[in-house]
């Protein structure tokens, strides 16, 4: 034992457990200063003030020091965190000449973080020691520090390496991996594969429907394509009636706003498990603030891992609309000018362009109004190659073009029979093409999923099938089944979209029948009442420069015969525009039209 020459050294003792390690603090920080307490004892010391933190010990200087202590009854005076230590060393007078670690990975397991430390206590003399290196410093316990902390740094990043590659092993197997089901799921609870782990409750999860919230998702997807609606009316819509749309809960229920919001929405319609598979490393939460991961880092499991709510064609067509969407602006009505705008746009966020299914913008020079697109503006990525550095379109041009269609074809006395003409006209192959080939690639899926069923059943047979094997090849089977089950079901849908994809003159009759005669008075209408006429039809332009045409598309609602005999229209929006929240059936109708 060493004999103390002058006044006992005076120790600070520092704890840390890692937020990311399955430590029980309640143990962990005893043991800790039990280890630290031992070796100043032998020093001729004594420890006389006490600082711990539960934190990463990854994170940078100044993010250091603020770990919660909340909810752990840990029987140690406390007198700070790392903050508090340094702060106290500079003090004067001194409270303690020294500072003890159990080891110099309880400091910090960044060099940079370890390092700064030990020069900021050198500075205020006071000496950074660790219970398990000598207590005295000289040449090798220096270069020993310094051994330690590298040792530190490289077990964190093995450790994080095989971690990042659990996950992604458990994601590809299909289980989640998160704390939270996603909302229009509810957690199902499975047996630990790892009967050690087994034996100690732990145990994997899967996914299966919600029966009160799967619903709203299938509603909010169907709104999002089909309706017409952008993500705040959606919001709108769900808010309106809580009971039925229930929102969702975040994982501190404590800070639930209780209603939907545009994010909520959106997280929704952009969340890739709603195809069926598990999906892991969407987003950098770590050391990305929470940006989200480009598509190509994201983990997806080898096969289904759950019921899906939607395909996966669809959700791919949310984000084909949210990029043609990205020059749109968000929440506010298209016919709303911004405050300092000097001209109106008639089209705005109508017209898109053909070419790459951006929006086109509106533009003022002179006397001439009009709309361009233009790549080296877009924020966009899928810019096509050999976009025209310039695409222009003028507004006369486009009024000149697209109003006479609008008048014969849907205002004018003589729809019925230029439709008659333009739905003949098309192909019945053409149309129901992409349905068939759908149908046919989840027919090939059902017989792969069969013959996964059947490797299963062959490992009942083997002669060494133990009980635990039996269940999991069950649960195994019963998942496979779902999985056959839910594609039999898009095959039936398809089937009907087969039947129902383009109207038929009997389905658009009725429907034009109850539009009035405007043929002659659109080219005089007031631009309010004509973007007012323009948003009821949901009208979709698209400029196809190559062919100097435009693709134009309108929707038709089936209001019924009680909202066909309502009152008179008094303005452009009454002509024709649904009720709020009727949730109809529609029928499009879409053609071309040269530009003259």
């Amino acid at each position: 034992m060493t004999t103390p020459v002058g006044p006992a050294p005076r120790y600070a003792w520092y704890g840390r457990v890692s937020t990311e390690d399955e430590q029980d603090p309640t143990l962990s920080f005893p043991r800790q200063l039990q280890n630290a307490e031992r070796q100043v004892e032998e020093a001729g010391g004594r420890i006389v003030a006490h600082y711990y933190d539960i934190e990463s010990g990854t994170g940078s200087y100044a993010a250091r020091g603020s770990g919660g202590l909340a909810g752990f009854d840990i029987a140690i005076p406390r007198d700070g965190g790392l903050k508090e230590l340094l702060a106290d060393a500079a003090r004067r007078p001194a409270r303690f000449d020294r500072v003890i670690v159990e080891s110099i990975s309880r400091l910090s397991r960044n060099s940079s973080v370890a390092f700064r430390v030990e020069d900021e206590l050198r500075s205020a003399g006071v000496r950074l020691c660790a219970a398990d290196e000598p207590m005295e410093e000289s040449f090798g316990t220096i270069v020993l520090r310094h051994v330690n902390i590298g040792i530190a740094r490289g077990y964190h990043h093995e450790l994080m390496v095989k971690s990042r590659q659990g996950q992604e092993t458990s994601t590809r197997q299909g289980w989640h991996t998160g704390g939270v089901a996603l909302y229009g799921y509810r957690f199902v609870t499975h047996d630990h594969p790892n009967p050690h782990k087994a034996s100690r409750g732990i145990n994997k999860r899967t996914l299966e429907l919600d029966p009160v919230r799967a619903p709203v998702v299938r509603a909010i997807y169907d709104w999002y394509l089909g309706g017409g609606v952008g993500l705040l009316q959606i919001r709108d819509r769900l808010n309106a009636d809580l009971d039925r749309y229930p929102p969702p809960v975040p994982v501190d229920p404590a800070t639930a706003r209780g209603a939907w919001s545009r994010s909520s929405v959106w997280e929704v319609l952009r969340n890739p498990k709603y195809t069926g598979y598990q999906v892991w490393n969407r987003r950098a939460r770590k050391k990305g603030h929470n940006r989200t991961n480009p598509p190509e880092a994201w983990i997806w499991s080898e096969e289904p891992a759950h019921p899906a709510i939607v395909s996966r064609e669809e959700h791919e067509a949310v984000h084909a609309r949210a990029r043609a969407n990205e020059r749109s602006r968000q929440g506010v009505p298209a016919t709303t000018a911004r405050p300092t705008a000097k001209t109106k746009y008639l089209y705005r966020g109508l017209l898109r362009c053909g070419i790459c299914g951006l929006r086109m913008w509106g533009n003022h020079r002179r006397h001439s109004t009009y709309y361009s697109c233009q790549p080296s503006h877009q924020r966009s990525k899928d810019i096509p190659a050999g976009h025209p550095p310039h695409v222009y379109l003028n507004e006369q041009r486009l009024s000149d073009a697209l109003l006479p269609f609008l008048a014969t074809a849907l205002f004018g006395p003589e729809r019925t029979g230029y439709w008659r003409h333009a739905l003949d006209a098309a192909a019945e192959p053409e149309r129901t093409a992409p349905a068939r080939e759908r149908a046919s690639e989840i027919e090939a899926e059902i017989g792969d999923l069969e013959r996964r069923i059947g490797r299963q059943l062959v490992n009942l047979e083997a002669d060494d099938v133990t009980p635990a094997l039996r269940r999991r090849v069950a649960q195994r089977v019963d998942e496979l089944e779902i999985a056959i089950a839910d594609r039999r079901q898009r095959i039936t849908v398809l089937a009907e979209q087969v039947a129902t994809t383009a109207p038929t003159l009997a389905d658009v009759a009725p429907l034009l029948d109850r539009l009035p005669i405007l043929a002659g008075v659109l080219d005089a209408a007031p631009q309010g009442e004509l973007r007012a006429l323009f948003d009821s039809l949901q009208l979709d332009v698209v400029y196809q420069p190559a062919d100097s045409a435009l693709d134009v598309a309108a929707t038709l609602y089936d209001l019924g015969s009680e909202t066909a005999q309502s009152a008179a229209p008094r303005s452009a929006e009454d002509w024709y525009a649904p009720p709020a929240g009727f949730e109809p059936a529609t029928h499009g109708l879409g053609n071309r039209r040269s530009i003259p």
